[in-house]
């Protein structure tokens, strides 16, 4: 970890997999507040919380993502991922204070003939409305100049006790082989899912060398959603069948990109940081 530059470092999203290990990380300087604490949503209590906090840097890693749901309650999910970050981009100007917005690899989609990683200069064009909402978050961050847009994919943790259903990608395929002999799971999306404490060292070297804009932070390579389950059953030596199916074969309320891999940007100390995929798992699995 480096030595933080910042003395206050105010995380909302703290009870998340994201907020919470950055809140570990980060220490004694982290202000953690949870969605327990403050409704993004409710402007008057973020305002306050913000200015009686005084954070000379704030991370935004509270977000709505539950995809498939958004799809029927759009003003929801808009609210919480671009019109409440359009109010804390103000109250963070006026507090002088950097604003980091973690933002996702959904963003993009559009482009369905997509065969190499996308790179901060590609244009977005979401296929769904969480996509379209992070977007419009991205924007409303990009209204203050000290602004750090951190795109990442597939965010994944090790759980505190067991895995849970629907925490994260790993956990489901976990559980699932506990109860089923065999497993169809999508192999036509490329993507590169993310241990979390990965990410949130990449984050770090990004947020800490002090420059703004937008980058990409992921494990490295590129995989199917079957190829990950795969390669989680092997590392945890679990013997289960688990057959490839077309995402058609496997319908969801919201599409989903068939190629949304990141090229990742490059702090200075990246051989130190930048861990595969594969390298995720296992630590994932404690391996």
């Amino acid at each position: 970890m480096h030595p933080p530059p910042y003395q206050r470092i105010l995380v909302t999203g703290a009870a998340g997999q994201l907020g919470n290990e950055l809140t570990q990380q980060l220490g004694s300087v982290a202000i953690p507040v949870t969605r327990h604490d403050l409704d993004l949503t409710d402007t008057r209590k973020l305002r306050r919380v913000l200015l009686e906090a005084k954070p000379d840097l704030v991370i935004n890693a509270a977000a709505y993502t539950a995809v498939d749901h958004a799809e029927s309650e759009p003003d929801l999910c808009f609210a919480v991922n671009a019109e409440a970050v359009e109010y804390l981009a103000k109250i963070c100007q006026q507090l002088v204070c950097p604003l980091v917005q973690i933002s996702t690899d959904y963003v993009f989609g559009g482009d369905t003939k997509r065969q190499t990683p996308y790179d901060v200069e590609c244009q977005p064009k979401p296929i769904n409305v969480y996509g379209q909402s992070k977007l419009a978050g991205e924007q409303a961050a990009a209204t203050w100049k000290k602004h750090l847009i951190v795109r990442t994919c597939g965010l994944y943790s090790a759980p505190p006790s067991v895995p849970q259903r629907g925490r994260n990608f790993a956990d489901t395929m976990l559980i699932l082989a506990r109860e089923r002999d065999s497993l169809q799971v999508v192999d036509d999306q490329v993507c590169t899912p993310t241990y979390v404490p990965h990410f949130v060292d990449m984050l770090q070297a990004i947020v800490y060398e002090g420059r703004y804009g937008i980058f990409h932070a992921t494990n490295q390579g590129a995989t199917t959603w079957f190829n990950f389950a795969v390669e989680l059953f092997r590392q945890a030596g679990i013997k289960i069948e688990v057959t490839p199916i077309a995402s058609s074969e496997y319908t969801t309320e919201a599409a989903r990109p068939t190629y949304s891999a990141l090229h990742q940007s490059s702090p200075v100390d990246s051989p130190r940081i930048w861990h595969s995929w594969q390298s995720g798992l296992a630590k994932y699995l404690g391996c």
